[in-house]
C-alpha cells in the first residue's frame, strides 16, 4: 500500500493533481453555466500550478544527462 501511496508524498505532484481536479470543475462548471470563464481559470490554474513538477522533472533529466 506504502508504494501505491508513496508518489503523492511528493509536493509537485499533488499540486499538478489538484490543476487537474480544477480543470474538471472549470469544465463542470462551463457545462451548467455555459460561460467559458470557469473552464479558462481552471486550466490557467492547472498550468501554474504543473509549472514545478516540470522543473522537478527537467532538473532530474539534467542532472543524470551530466554523469
Amino acid at each position: 500500500m506504502n508504494a501505491i501511496l508513496a508518489p503523492f508524498r511528493v509536493p509537485e505532484l499533488r499540486r499538478y493533481l489538484l490543476g487537474l481536479v480544477l480543470v474538471f470543475a472549470g469544465a463542470w462548471a462551463t457545462g451548467e453555466s455555459g460561460s467559458m470563464l470557469p473552464l479558462a481559470c481552471g486550466a490557467a490554474a492547472w498550468a501554474m500550478l504543473s509549472v514545478p513538477l516540470l522543473r522537478r522533472l527537467l532538473g532530474s533529466r539534467q542532472t543524470s544527462g551530466r554523469r
